[in-house]
């Protein structure tokens, strides 16, 4: 079977891709093993992650009434189902409504423009363009009993069998899975035991946004620093992990052990057949999203470059908009202006250039910044700890980053991000009048507060 366009994967980085060629008339073939559009994100990420998150946000603001609420996992967890359910039913009115053939099936690949869709039945497919977009998934590090633990793909996937509420867990790592999931878990009632292997959490953000997060995550969550896992064994009701920490050998004992060791690339079987060249992270692509065969596009985690469900669709989009340029680029991704937030409590949130970036590239910058002890809407959640941090290139006064630690922080990057994005100054964002009595106006509020 002859297409303009073969997509393996039908996530964020597939999906949005598909929809736009078959609008602009290309025939598209989609192909995905879960059968459902919205990939890892909807099935067993961020999606019913953060319906868990929202509904302990709740739980979290009644105490500010005295009520105490008797926690029912199965509840919660029957609430992230039925949001899955409702996402589904609308991912696919929406494929009803394009030209798109989706398949069922794995996508194996033959060559640079051949694959075989394995379905219920075997489908050949010659494609003019591939783009590949099959994701990433946990990765397990090896030590015994690692098949003993859970990941976060386990914990909220779709009628996941995890309906009770751990007494005690361990989870292993220092990412933002691990300290998204301990913060969580720690305001239901389990009990928190973090391992990390190293001497910090969330490696690669800018050190003054982790160490404040640090400081103001609950002192009831006990985090273990330099601590790598050797060891998981199951007893009779319960699991032992046994760990290093110090050259001596230490234990926790839990009901779940969460690994929460980051994410790896899947790629589709069979393309080592293609000259697809790939590095530690993922697939190598450009700003393009083309690969080293400029047939075929890798958007998405399948890269690892930046590995969020938003940057996929907007890669996807990039992708779609060269192949409708006949393959010449006409679309670049700006990763740089990519908000990334960490779901924790507090939760924090940032874009751009920030003061480690600066400092290492030698950008001379002003920084301008919000305290939430100050800000009205943080008041009446009682929720003032944090702030909202501004950073401009000197010279001009352009926004070229920011961060907010705090109450709000994944909806105010947004902000944020728009007017880094435009090239706003500061005096642009200190005339803006923001809404009051929202957490927004702390944005202006710190401009304003240079001059």
């Amino acid at each position: 079977m002859d297409v303009d366009v073969l997509i393996a994967g039908a996530g964020g980085a597939g999906y949005p891709a598909a929809f736009r060629l078959s609008k602009a008339g290309f025939s598209v073939i989609m192909a995905d093993p879960k059968g459902e559009l919205g990939g890892n994100c909807l099935y067993q990420g961020c999606v019913p992650s953060k319906t868990v998150r929202e509904l302990t946000q709740m739980i979290k603001r009644a105490k500010l009434l005295n009520t105490n609420i008797d926690v029912n996992f199965q509840l919660i967890q029957n609430h992230k189902d039925k949001v899955q359910e409702t996402r589904f039913k609308q991912h696919k009115s929406e494929l009803s409504e394009t030209h798109v053939e989706f398949i069922k099936g794995e996508v194996e690949i033959v060559d640079n423009h051949n694959a075989i869709i394995k379905g219920d039945k075997d489908l050949n497919v010659r494609a003019k363009y591939i783009i590949l977009a099959t994701g990433s998934e946990p990765f397990r590090p090896k030590f015994p009993g690692e098949n003993l633990c859970i990941t976060s793909d386990d914990l909220y996937k779709y009628k996941s069998p995890i309906r009770e509420l751990p007494k005690e867990m361990v989870i292993i790592g220092g990412g933002y899975i691990a300290f998204e999931a301990a913060t969580m878990f720690n305001i239901l009632g389990t009990k928190v035991h973090v391992l990390v292997r190293s001497d910090k959490i969330l490696r690669g953000i800018d050190s003054k946004l982790s160490s404040t997060l640090l400081s103001l995550m609950d002192k009831n969550i006990d985090i273990r620093f330099n601590s790598p896992v050797l060891e998981v064994k199951k007893n009779s009701k319960s699991l032992d992990v046994i760990f290093s920490h110090n050259g001596n050998k230490e234990l926790l004992t839990a009901d779940q052990v969460l690994l929460a060791t980051g994410r790896s690339p899947v790629y589709p079987k069979g393309i080592e057949k293609t000259e697809v060249k790939t590095d530690r992270k993922g697939i190598i692509v450009d700003n393009s999203i083309i690969t080293s065969v400029n047939n075929i596009f890798a958007p998405g985690d399948i890269n690892g470059i930046s590995m969020f469900f938003h940057s996929a669709v907007r890669q996807s989009l990039v992708a779609a908009h060269n192949i409708m340029s006949g393959g010449t680029p006409i679309d670049y991704m700006d990763f740089n202006s990519v908000p990334k937030t960490i779901f924790t409590f507090p939760p924090i949130a940032y874009i751009g250039i920030t003061p480690d970036i600066a400092k290492k590239n030698g950008i001379e910058i002003v920084e301008a910044s919000y305290p939430f002890a100050k800000d009205s809407r943080a008041q009446m959640y009682e929720e003032t700890e944090g702030e909202i941090r501004l950073f401009f290139e000197k010279t001009s006064l352009r926004l070229i980053g920011g961060w907010i630690i705090g109450i709000d922080a994944p909806s105010l990057i947004n902000e944020i991000g728009i007017a880094m994005a435009n090239g706003l100054t500061a005096r642009q964002i200190a005339d803006y009048a923001d809404q009051h009595p929202m957490t927004n106006e702390g944005v202006s509020y710190a401009a304003r507060s240079i001059f």
